[in-house]
């Protein structure tokens, strides 16, 4: 099921940023006061946490000014620019602190991570199993060679991995729809159901573990399923893959109905329903 045609998902999670910081302007030396660095990180990596990644930044670089060598904020910032999606940004700081003690195993883990978001599979594997030799406890280093066997088509590989992660991190909805959308690779519906059904109840309104759900759903061939209460401004989204998964399971009128409902939904879908459609009169074509 290639990514260009169907809307299926894998939940994936500088120090030049902060070159361009202007000093505050210098305070009398009688009313001068450093900078509680250590309650500054606090505040940052909760507001990290928090997943709100700009504010945090803009904290840790108020620690980067009282303290430039601070491993802690630079580890915060490539976490948030990572989270932001600037992994470019962020693969350098993270290879930067490989030599700490303190952040080996997470910048290790952040290389990797990064060298994924950049399509660099070869170089994402080696650095998160590093990681993971490092540090065996870094449920997203196994999660992100989870998604690499995935790549491969190594479904029992990947299983392995992502119940390695979620024995660490059980309560992981982004474990359990890549966990399920793994079995769902693998031509397992029903096992990718139960998972689907398992990070939904952790996180409820995830439009992506709701559209791997439909999928599998429709994998199974109940396409009425598939597409029940979709809201009106997914019709076109949920029709075309669900139409596409018809397709691929042979059932070519189902995929038809779909696809012409996908396209009427909106006709300015990318050119993603075009090309279905294409391939769909293409096996129409072969089966006369």
């Amino acid at each position: 099921m290639g990514p260009h045609r169907l809307g299926v998902f894998l939940i994936l999670a500088a120090l030049t940023a902060c070159s361009d910081l202007q000093q505050p302007e210098s305070k009398p030396a009688a009313m001068a006061t450093k900078p509680d660095t250590a309650s500054l990180i606090t505040a940052a990596d909760a507001t990290r946490n928090d997943g709100r990644l700009s504010e945090a930044i803009a904290i840790y670089q108020q620690v980067l000014v009282a303290d430039h060598e601070s491993v802690d904020a630079q580890y915060g910032i490539a976490e948030c620019l990572l989270g932001t999606g600037r992994a470019g940004d962020a693969k350098p700081i993270f290879r930067a602190l490989e030599g700490k003690e303190k952040f080996h195993a997470l910048a290790l883990q952040g290389v990797g991570i990064a060298d994924l978001a950049l399509d660099k599979r070869e170089e994402a594997a080696k650095a998160l199993q590093d990681a993971i030799e490092a540090d065996p406890k870094l449920w997203r280093a196994y999660n992100g060679l989870g998604l690499i066997a995935d790549w491969k088509r190594q479904p029992k590989v990947a299983m392995e991995l992502y119940h390695k992660a979620l024995t660490i991190n059980p309560a992981s909805a982004v474990l359990l729809n890549n966990l399920g959308y793994s079995r769902l690779l693998a031509g397992k519906p029903d096992e990718a159901i139960t998972n689907f059904h398992k990070a939904l109840d952790l996180d409820p309104n995830s439009e992506t573990i709701q559209n791997n759900l439909r999928l599998a759903v429709a994998a199974k061939g109940d396409y009425a399923g598939a597409t029940r209460n979709v809201p009106r401004d997914k019709q076109a989204v949920v029709m075309n893959n669900v139409g596409f998964v018809a397709m691929r399971r042979g059932d070519l009128a189902v995929a038809e109905r779909l696809l012409s409902r996908a396209m009427e939904a909106d006709p300015h879908y990318d050119d993603t329903i075009a090309k279905n459609l294409d391939q769909l009169n293409a096996l129409k074509a072969a089966a006369r």
